[in-house]
């Protein structure tokens, strides 16, 4: 499998009333995975693709979120111990990267999912702010993590 892995600490403002985390954080904490990424480099692994999509100059290729979908599998509750995202692009198009997450416990014994989601990305021209096709670079760059594509219950 072709999965980046992020560890992420949780913050103790990121609980809700019932001493859970809340599900407004999780946003949060795909932003931040995808900014390890695709910006920053700092995943455990090196994947070079922040070399294309970390947005340094003005006028280079940059990420607009178009659409995310969430779907919450368990109850995390606030731990010290960090969670664990696993980040993988589960279609590539033109001009857009369809990016697969699974969100676990860091804290449990096995390996428990606590939610899945899918970020749709389309990729800009820096100056424009208009859809611009993946280059052989981009692509080239994206392509190694790849791997099949979650299927979320969708009602």
């Amino acid at each position: 499998m072709a999965r980046v892995h992020v560890d992420l600490e949780l913050r103790w403002g990121d609980q809700d009333a019932y001493g859970h985390v809340n599900n407004v954080a999780y946003a949060r904490y795909l932003e931040e995975a995808r900014v390890r990424v695709f910006f920053t480099g700092s995943a455990r692994e090196q994947t070079g693709m922040e070399g294309y999509f970390r947005g340094d100059r003005p006028d280079g290729p940059k990420m607009l979120v178009a659409n995310q979908q969430i779907e919450f599998l368990g109850v995390l509750e606030y731990a010290p111990r960090p969670l664990g995202i696993e980040l993988w692009v589960g279609k590539l198009g033109g001009s857009s990267l369809e990016l697969h997450y699974e969100v676990f416990d860091g804290s449990a014994e096995e390996r428990r999912v606590v939610a899945r989601a899918i970020t749709t990305v389309v990729i800009v021209d820096g100056a424009t702010m208009r859809p611009m096709r993946l280059s052989e670079e981009g692509r080239a760059a994206v392509e190694p993590w790849t791997d099949d594509p979650l299927q979320l219950r969708r009602g």
